[in-house]
């Protein structure tokens, strides 16, 4: 079994020893940051993300959220932090922002490695249905950049197949704010490379998009409103 890739941005260099306990190397690889600077330079450098980051909320240079908001990082490896603090509007905030938990410092070893192991599995298991999604619709992925490979699989988190405009910005830019046109603009240029695979992205409506099979009549409606409202 190949072992688990771990991103931890955690300024008190006296956790790593604890975290090295929690995680054996026979299972995890592990990479420490100290500050979110070092993470996001090793984030856009290096193409082998990891599977899961965990991040301590106050770093040395700042707050979390605060600094992933700032930067121009586009956060796509799914995360969870770790703070002392337990004010609701705090971890209201971090769900908010796209973490997939929140965990109390000082955090109990057993829970951390129980939650750590269940979003890897839950990680692993949406990878393969979205593999197993997009080998269904045959598309040759090189024709597709990858945005719109990530807007396609988008519409599979529902089962009908729709969403709303604000959703697919959510999932796709993350935390970076975009100019309203944007997703617009990737839509249009997806459907044109779609219909020669018989599919299409059809704006149904307040805001709203679905993936469906192209028909030729709402092709060509489409391609004319690409729901700028």
């Amino acid at each position: 079994m190949s072992s688990k890739s771990l991103w931890i941005i955690e300024d008190v260099v006296d956790l790593q020893p604890i975290y090295h306990n929690i995680f054996p190397e026979d299972l995890f690889n592990l990479s420490f940051f100290v500050s979110f600077e070092d993470f996001k330079k090793a984030y856009t450098k290096d193409g082998n993300h990891p599977q899961l980051i965990i991040a301590d909320i106050m770093l040395s240079d700042g707050h979390f959220f605060k600094l992933l908001n700032e930067s121009d990082l586009t956060l796509n490896t799914p995360y969870l932090v770790i703070s002392s603090s337990d004010d609701r509007s705090t971890i209201s905030n971090a769900y908010a922002a796209g973490a997939v938990d929140y965990l109390l410092k000082p955090f109990n070893q057993n829970e951390i490695r129980a939650k750590v192991e269940h979003h890897l599995q839950v990680i692993e298991e949406r990878i393969y249905e979205s593999t197993k999604s997009l080998e269904a619709l045959n598309l040759n992925l090189s024709d597709f950049t990858n945005k719109e490979i990530k807007i396609i699989e988008s519409f599979n988190h529902n089962e009908d197949k729709t969403l709303h405009r604000n959703e697919i910005v959510k999932l796709i830019w993350k935390n970076i704010a975009i100019h309203p046109n944007t997703l617009d603009v990737h839509i249009y240029n997806l459907r044109k490379k779609l219909k020669n695979y018989g599919h299409t992205i059809k704006a149904i409506g307040n805001g709203l998009f679905k993936f469906i099979q192209a028909d030729s009549e709402d092709e060509s409606v489409d391609a004319l409103n690409t729901d700028l409202h």
